[in-house]
């Protein structure tokens, strides 16, 4: 009996050792992960940035109003940093500068659990093709952005794209807007200004973008 009793207790021994292994495991993968500080310097100082933008950065993109329609405000907060919340492990935006007067490129990144990258996804898979149209809410409101499709090929593991067109505080205005998908991270892009934006510029960096972020552990 002592002996059956020993090997009961060697056997517990060696499974509270190997419990207590998976879980060293399961948190050297937490802390793995990548955080919101990491995101950060990974979108500074881009070397290869597409002529045309300048790597000086500034505060993240603030939308030029708040759209009334849920889809397109789901799409504006994600490029604003604020991304679909569901499994969200790490988030950073900011805005890149370009040449032209008014022209700015804001990005929304963000990384998500395993598997939680569909939901996320999902969500703006959905707000892409529920926006038609971006307005201002409230009565006396001229803001207003017609939404059509945009053909950004080749950019991570999918992407779609959608431009907005209208008049935004009396001006014409113009923005490209790209989601893509790199792993289980999201790239939320927003090209946009007074001037009509270059739609190679918008699908450069795009990849340039996508290019960095493949090189995270995900």
């Amino acid at each position: 009996m002592r002996i059956i009793g020993g090997a009961v207790c060697a056997s517990a021994a060696c499974l509270l050792a190997a419990l207590a292994g998976c879980g060293a495991h399961e948190e050297a993968g937490r802390r793995a992960a990548p955080n919101s500080g990491q995101l950060k310097v990974l979108l500074r100082g881009i070397e290869d940035m597409p002529q045309g933008f300048s790597d000086r950065q500034r505060e993240r993109w603030r939308p030029p109003f708040r759209a009334k329609d849920g889809d397109c405000r789901a799409l504006f907060d994600a490029a604003a940093g604020r991304p679909p919340g569901r499994g969200l492990v790490a988030g950073a935006a900011t805005t890149y500068e370009g040449d032209h007067l008014g022209e700015s490129a804001a990005v929304g990144l963000a990384v998500y659990g395993e598997d939680a990258a569909d939901g996320g996804l999902g969500r703006l898979e959905r707000a892409m093709r529920g926006c038609r149209v971006a307005a201002a809410g409230g009565a006396g409101k001229g803001d207003r952005l017609r939404v059509s499709n945009l053909r950004i090929p080749d950019v991570g593991d999918g992407a779609e794209a959608r431009r907005f067109r209208g008049r935004v505080g009396g001006y014409p205005y113009e923005l490209h807007l790209v989601v893509a998908r790199e792993g289980n991270a999201l790239i939320t892009l927003v090209h946009g200004g007074v001037t009509s934006p270059d739609v190679k510029g918008t699908e450069e960096l795009a990849r340039v973008l996508a290019g960095r972020v493949s090189t995270l552990e995900l």
